[in-house]
């Protein structure tokens, strides 16, 4: 018998998926480029939050794009980035794992704090909340 995961929560794991995807190749990449970790975590940001926003709201949610929402969305990706620079400082800097090893053990660390933070931003007072 399969599990069948809500429409929300099938979706949200498309899309982070393809984020998460996206930030371990910049992360990787970037550390294979010589930028420090740090840099590399603040252009996955810079990079990937407006689409991250976009496709939530428009698909995962299916709620209209606000600035507002859109401003909670930063707010709460302004925590994860915190959330993931721990994560990221603890694998790579602290223990001094690869990055190949580090960037997808913060990518796990991170997933159940952004499905949270990315429902109440995006659809902070909706009647389905």
């Amino acid at each position: 018998m399969a599990i069948q995961l809500p429409r929300e929560s099938g979706r949200y794991l498309v899309i982070g998926a393809v984020c998460a995807v996206l930030n371990n190749v910049i992360l990787i990449g970037g550390d294979a480029a010589g930028l420090h970790y740090a840099a590399c975590v603040l252009l996955t940001f810079v990079l990937v939050l407006p689409a991250s926003y976009l496709a939530h709201a428009c698909w995962t949610f299916d709620v209209p794009l606000s600035w507002m929402a859109f401003g909670r969305f930063v707010a709460g990706s302004i925590a994860s980035l915190f959330v993931a620079s721990f994560a990221v400082w603890t694998f790579r800097g602290l223990l001094l794992m690869p990055m190949a090893v580090a960037a997808p053990l913060a990518t796990v660390a991170m997933t159940a704090y952004n499905f949270v933070m990315t429902r109440w931003a995006v659809r902070w007072r909706h009647p389905s909340f």
